[in-house]
């Protein structure tokens, strides 16, 4: 099955002190999708920046590019790289509020033997690396696309614009280039829901996609979603299409309901509910936001929020990203762990 993405990621600046150790081992393989001239092509001449010595904008845009996505390469176990279409265009971006990416999957699959769950459908990296080779057709397995509007635009964000630098130290008016992908791609990875969200031409609110042979089949992250407040608690396969519209927007009570991140969100001041990690469900439901974050309650802040305050300085990794990731199916290697520290966390907040 081919489902294209559209989800809307925003994201405010903030500083990962993550590293990459050796060879990923899973290889990370970006496909440049931008014009002669443009996005990842941009001849712009800049000044090296933060340990990165590119000549131009978009040789410095590529180098960050695939800087952040062997970080996190680093961290997964997959034989079959990982493809990632890239471009970069102009998305939406007022004086206040961008958009400053929007990533998802290329393709779902399922059913491919090594399934944990045949009635299940598993974004493209995720089915490709759980089998052992490509189950999924097509020439990319994420689709990505990055805000030109932050590298000129004088009404984008007030002037901010894009920090290229590998050493992810962005300065006033500068936004961390490396810690966006590495939130957008995990999103490609998996880290989103396929429920849809409001009605449209293929599905009413709360509906899952409809697969080839007429069922709709769950997506392997929408399993791990759970509304506390529905008797009996079920996950969100359990519930009926009008169950899960009305629970779309059910604020503190819709948890990812996985035993390892609970046990993993132990350090966590604040965003648990029932022990639980509460997810993004504001009332009204935003587009490209809702469900497919954690909630912005959550402190420390944590890298898969939808909105990071300017005092998230990411330095606690990829941290319960990789518990989500490790739920679906992902295999973590190099000393990767849920949650996922880049150094021990100290006892301070």
């Amino acid at each position: 099955m081919h489902i294209h993405g559209g989800y809307r990621v925003l994201v405010a600046a903030l500083l990962l002190a993550l590293g990459v150790g050796s060879a990923p081992a899973a290889t990370m393989q970006i496909i440049n999708g931008d014009a002669e001239g443009e996005g990842l092509n941009d001849r712009t001449s800049v000044a090296p920046v933060g340990g990165n010595d590119g000549d131009t904008r978009g040789e410095q845009r590529r180098i960050a590019l695939q800087y952040a996505a062997d970080i996190l390469g680093s961290r997964l176990d997959s034989a079959v790289p990982i493809r990632i279409a890239v471009r970069f265009d102009t998305l939406s971006c007022s004086a206040t509020r961008a958009s400053l990416g929007q990533t998802a999957p290329a393709q779902f699959a399922a059913g491919f033997a090594d399934a944990a769950r045949p009635d299940t459908l598993y974004p493209a990296a995720l089915a490709n690396a759980l089998a052992g080779r490509r189950v999924a057709a097509g020439t990319s397995d994420i689709d990505a696309t990055f805000n030109a509007a932050l590298d000129g635009e004088d009404g984008c964000l007030g002037g901010r614009r894009w920090y290229y630098g590998l050493d992810r130290d962005p300065g006033a008016g500068e936004i961390d280039f490396i810690g966006t992908v590495l939130h957008e791609l995990i999103h490609g990875l998996g880290f989103i829901s396929l429920v849809a969200l409001t009605d449209g031409r293929s599905a009413d609110a709360g509906q899952f996609p409809r697969v080839a042979d007429g069922r709709r089949l769950p997506d392997i992250y929408s399993r791990f979603v759970k509304d506390l407040s529905v008797a009996g608690q079920p996950s969100w396969p359990q519930m009926s299409d009008a169950e899960r519209a009305d629970s779309l927007d059910n604020g503190p009570d819709l948890v990812w309901a996985d035993d390892n991140t609970a046990n993993g969100a132990a350090f966590l001041d604040s965003g648990l509910n029932q022990g639980y990690v509460r997810l993004h469900a504001p009332s009204p439901v935003v587009a490209g936001s809702s469900i497919a974050h954690w909630a912005d309650a959550l402190a420390p802040d944590q890298l898969m929020e939808p909105v990071l305050s300017a005092r998230a300085e990411g330095r606690n990794g990829l941290g319960l990203a990789t518990c989500a990731l490790e739920a679906m199916g992902w295999t973590l290697i190099n000393g990767a762990r849920c949650p996922d520290f880049a150094r021990p966390r100290s006892s301070a907040a």
